[in-house]
């Protein structure tokens, strides 16, 4: 078990590479980390999902135990089954939701702390 193909946003994938620089972590377990970071995240945030050209998300980013995981996360989440079509848009939701929720709480630490600290 894997992710399939998931779009992220423009403005996504931008703030998806300032993340990354940032905090010195690869991509895919920046990747991962936004996705538990939206998950856990109760407040909703206004943002545009359609702006274009959107990042395609690579296949099996997300695989195995981590996919499971995620996946039952998801499902408790919305509170109802979900289709693969469903759970990928969801997936790719708080993929959008939890970058821009970590790029926030980056942004705003003060110059002393450490960001990788700080996204706790």
């Amino acid at each position: 078990m894997a992710n399939k193909k998931m779009s992220l946003s423009k403005d996504g994938k931008e703030l998806l590479d300032e993340l990354t620089y940032s905090l010195d972590l690869d991509r895919p377990l920046v990747i991962k980390m936004a996705l538990a970071k939206g998950i856990s995240t109760s407040e909703s945030i206004d943002f545009d999902y359609s702006s274009t050209p959107k990042w395609t998300i690579p296949e099996n980013i997300i695989r195995n135990e981590e996919f499971l995981m995620f996946k039952h996360l998801v499902i408790s989440n919305k509170g109802k089954e979900l289709s693969e079509d469903d759970l990928n848009k969801s997936m790719s939701y708080f993929i959008e939701k939890g970058v821009r929720v970590l790029n926030d709480s980056v942004n705003n630490k003060n110059s002393l702390e450490d960001s990788r600290f700080v996204i706790l």
